[in-house]
């Protein structure tokens, strides 16, 4: 009787089991921004800064479908350093030897909406800006033209 009751826990559970380990490699590996920087000169590839907040349902939405889309996914984990930046967070972060929190590093990228990205190539020496919600097409294309 025992084994039946095991047998039947594990038809059940197994799936939801399997099912989050599978969306796990299946993700953006997402840094912060001191490790993107790091990571960049010793290894040099373009930093992409996602501006996001609680309260912003662009954002939301764009984690939903844009950055879970297999081929975005794949893009920036093979050719950038994500990074996702908690707009409204009071936490410090180091951006090029400077400390900021996510509103100041968003004003001194001159953001004033959400959601906003920035692309920072690997030289780190500019920066430029994707503003509004993108589909994964827009953004694949939008990210190809600057890394030309």
């Amino acid at each position: 009787m025992e084994l039946r009751k095991l047998l039947l826990f594990l038809l059940i559970f197994i799936p939801f089991f399997t099912h989050s380990s599978v969306n796990d490699f299946d993700s953006i590996k997402w840094n912060n921004l001191e490790t993107a920087q790091s990571f960049s000169k010793n290894n040099p590839r373009p930093i992409f800064i996602e501006f996001t907040a609680k309260w912003c349902g662009w954002c939301k939405k764009m984690d939903k479908t844009t950055f879970s889309d297999e081929a975005v996914i794949d893009l920036l984990n093979d050719e950038y350093y994500a990074v996702k930046i908690d707009f409204d967070s009071p936490a410090l972060i180091e951006f090029q030897g400077e400390q900021y929190t996510g509103k100041q590093l968003a004003k001194h990228f001159g953001i004033d909406g959400l959601p906003t990205m920035i692309y920072i190539p690997a030289n780190q020496k500019s920066s430029e800006t994707i503003v509004g919600y993108k589909t994964a097409k827009q953004l694949i294309k939008e990210l190809s033209k600057l890394n030309r």
